[in-house]
């Protein structure tokens, strides 16, 4: 299997490290030496959020690995395009 995702990708790919469950996404781009960048945005609503600093339970909102993270569709998405769209046009305006 892999001569053929060699063979589909190039040579190089048998170089790529082997990635585990660990998730340490910057060894990816370090190891091809390229820049990158890693986008986390999420939310959690203030309702839920305030109830659970009043317990003293922050720790125990979900977050994006969890199965129980479910962020509201909006203004998650809207935030996300907002972000991605701010940082496209930093990298990509002229200058």
């Amino acid at each position: 299997m892999a001569k053929a995702f060699a063979e589909h990708f190039g040579g190089n790919a048998l170089e790529s490290p082997v990635q585990t469950v660990s998730e340490d996404f910057s060894k990816i781009p370090d190891a091809a030496g390229v820049p990158y960048t890693y986008w986390g945005i999420g939310f959690t609503d203030r309702k839920t959020y305030l109830a659970a600093e009043k317990d003293g339970h922050l720790e125990d909102l979900p977050t994006n690995h969890s199965p129980r993270f479910l962020p509201p569709l909006e203004p998650t998405l809207r935030t996300g395009i907002e972000a991605l769209v701010a940082a496209a046009l930093a990298w990509l305006a002229p200058s």
